[in-house]
Formats: structure tokens, sequence, C-alpha cells
């Protein structure tokens, strides 16, 4: 995604835009992972949803690829998979990652699936050669679609499920049938945010048909206070993880909130029904990983007119200024020397240095970022380590001669993807 013309010395110093080698130190020793930006425009053969976007990402682990996504903008995915192709190609299906129905609140899933060893080759020597495609009822040919790109360093995966919120109520929940899993809950005014792992089908838990809260004790039967999500024939089997938002009586999300010690959080299995693992909820503080996307708003590429080594003028990147989604101010440091930093309105930041780039035609090109903390220790950018670009549109320096000492703002647009 790169547009071809040489960079000021100073620029290529800080390596603000310029990709160099893969040391050593952030090759990942065992584990590959790869992530997708998707949008609806990515489709093709047919229209996807205009509006629709989400992140997947991939941990491949020998023949085990264990994924997570996170939608928004389109229906509840009818089906998610990894299909080989270039970017504007069609190409057949290599894994199929979700294979059954999902509930009506859902915004994410996690799960494993077995790949083939020639899959497996494949996506790790070329991840951008495959893409990430999710379909809804509404489009059935495809919503929206992304192509792969690897990344430098591990990913938590439940951090993509879960977004970019800090939930406020969690539960670690055991019951007598050895099921576990894990609740991160954020009550509202009128609904409550869930996200809940759990290990999976060979932890003894069986297929999740349900996820509910209960006004009462753990180990003592209480009334049902909110169904939090619900699947009437059971989760995929491949499935380990599920995250969304239900609507709640207000009185309910209000209790839930002042209370949470009366609560229990639970799971229902089609082998075990209700009481395969609760727990009760606790209002005390906590971290937990976080995964989003923050389109930008509007944003410039700004370019100088500098004398270039190889002789003449021509215009060369002085810096960047984007307002992104949530607040967050996107700049460089130093103008004309970088490194790039991102800004949330909380006071956490990051700043970026380029693992890869990937040309995007006429479109300055996509990256991938190592990010290092610069801001505050909590907060929305807390726990980033990896930025990626994505889906970017215009941002290219004009060609030809220009006056020396001039200044130009280019426009464009583009996802970033912030990963901890």
């Amino acid at each position: 995604m790169s547009e071809r013309r040489i960079l000021v010395p100073a620029l290529l110093a800080a390596g603000a835009l310029l990709a160099g080698p893969v040391s050593p130190a952030h090759a990942p020793a065992d584990d590959v992972y790869l992530a997708a930006g998707l949008r609806g425009a990515g489709e093709v053969g047919a229209p996807g949803d205009a509006d629709g976007a989400s992140t997947v990402v991939l941990r491949i682990s020998g023949n085990q690829v264990t994924f997570a996504a996170r939608w928004n903008g389109i229906g509840v995915p009818t089906a998610g998979r990894v299909h080989a192709g270039a970017k504007g190609t069609e190409g057949d299906v290599r894994l199929d990652l979700l294979p059954g129905s999902l509930p009506g609140s859902a915004l994410g899933v996690t799960g494993t699936v077995t790949a083939a060893a020639d899959v497996v080759s494949a996506l790790v020597e070329n991840p951008g050669g495959f893409y990430a495609n999710l379909y809804d009822a509404a489009h059935p040919k495809g919503a929206v679609r992304g192509q792969f790109h690897r990344l430098s360093r591990p990913v938590d995966l439940n951090g993509v499920l879960h977004g970019g919120d800090q939930a406020t109520l969690s539960a670690q929940t055991g019951g007598e049938s050895g099921g576990r899993a894990t609740w991160w809950l954020r009550p509202g005014s009128s609904s409550i945010a869930y996200t809940v792992t759990w290990p999976g089908t060979g932890s003894g838990l069986g297929r999740v048909t349900a996820g509910h809260l209960h006004k009462g004790t753990p180990g003592r039967h209480g009334a049902v206070a909110a169904e939090l999500f619900t699947v009437p024939r059971g989760l995929p089997a491949n499935v380990t993880g599920v995250t969304g938002e239900t609507p709640v009586a207000p009185k309910v999300a209000k209790s839930v909130a002042a209370g949470p010690g009366a609560y229990y959080a639970d799971l229902r299995t089609a082998e075990l029904g209700d009481g395969a693992a609760p727990g009760r909820l606790s209002g005390a503080a906590f971290t937990h990983p976080r995964g989003f996307t923050a389109e930008v708003l509007r944003g410039s590429q700004i370019y100088a007119c500098t004398q270039l080594p190889a002789g003449g003028y021509g215009f060369t990147q002085l810096g960047v200024t984007a307002q992104l989604r949530r607040g967050i101010d996107h700049s460089f440091v130093t103008p004309a020397s970088g490194p790039p930093q991102w800004v949330a309105p909380d006071g956490s930041a990051v700043r970026g240095a380029v693992f890869s780039r990937t040309p995007n035609g006429a479109h300055i090109p996509e990256l991938v970022l190592d990010a290092t903390q610069a801001g505050a220790g909590t907060g929305l950018l807390a726990q980033a380590t990896q930025i990626l670009r994505l889906n970017t549109t215009g941002g290219v320096a004009p060609a030809g001669a220009c006056e020396p000492g001039a200044e130009v703002s280019v426009p464009y647009g583009a996802d970033y993807v912030f990963l901890g």
C-alpha cells in the first residue's frame, strides 16, 4: 500500500512510515497471529453492507486455528469463512469458522477449528492471499470482507471478542459438573453488555444453549433476572465465547449495577441444563484485554516540498492530522521525523513503529505497527501493543515538481485497529 516516493532522511531515520526487516524479537516463536479489517466495500461479485465492519483475528497453533470475530453494522452472521484469494478476487473456502447459529444479541464470537496442513502452510506463508468473509441474512453472498495481515506480536483474542469498552462487573464461574466460564458485564440504563468465555466442549461443559443472570446464591437455584442470550439448538460446538448486548428492564439493569453480589451469572448447556457453571457477580475493579477499531472521521496526510537526495524537489511526508472515532487524536510527535502517535481523551496514548506495509492501489498503504505506551497507565489505549491502518482511501502525495517550502494537506480515510 505504499506510494513510491523518496522520503526525507529524517523520516527514514525515524522509521515513521518505512518498514524495515522483521527483527527476531518481534517474530512469534511458535504461534502465528493474523488480523483482517472487514468492510462491505471489500466484497466482490455482490454488494456488501455499506455500513458494516468487523475485525477478525486468527491464532495459528499447529493445525489448530483459534479465531475471534467482532462486528457492527451487520446482521448476526449466518456464516464466517476464510477464503483463498487476493484482494478484488473471489476464492474457494478454506476454513469454515461458524457452521451454526448465533444468538440474536451477539456482537462477536470466539472458537477453534482444525485446519489441513496445506491450509496452515499457505496462511502462514502468504496471509495476504487469504480473506475473511462474514455473511448475514441480508447478504448471503457476503456482508463484509477483508484481507489478512501478519502481526508481529501475540494478541489476546478475548480482547478482540470483547471490544473497546471497560466492563464494570465480572464473575469467575465453576459448577459441580466442572464447567468453567469467565463473565465480563456492563449494565447500561436499559441493557446489559456481556462477554462470556469458556474452555470448550473438552471441559465437560457441553454445548452452550443460553446465558442468564439469576437473582440468588450460586448453589441454590434463583429466578432468572435477565436472559442475556439464547440459542435453542445450541451454539456451534467449536465456539468458546460470545459477546453482545441485550435489552433488559431499566429496574433490572439498575439493580444489577447497584448490588451485583445479589446476582450470579450462569450458562445453560444441552447436556447439563441450568447450573452448568454458576458464579457470583463482583463489582470489584478489574482490567481485561480490549481490542477495537476506530475509523478516521476527518484526516489529512501532510506533505512538504523538500529537496530530494536524487536531486530536484518533491513532496515528502511532514506529518498527519486526524480525528478518529472515540475522540482519538492522531498526529506525528515531531513533524517530518515522527513517530506517529495516537492520544485518547482519557490520557492514554501510544506511539507506533512500522512492522509491515501493504500497497493499496492509488491509496496510501495499509500498515501494521508495533505500539509503545506513551500516556496514562490506564484507559482506552493503555493495553495496545499493535496498531493496524487498514481500508485506506486517498492521502497520496501530489506527484511532480513543486515550489520549495510549499505544504499541502491531502484528505484520507482509514480504519485503525488497536489490539493488545
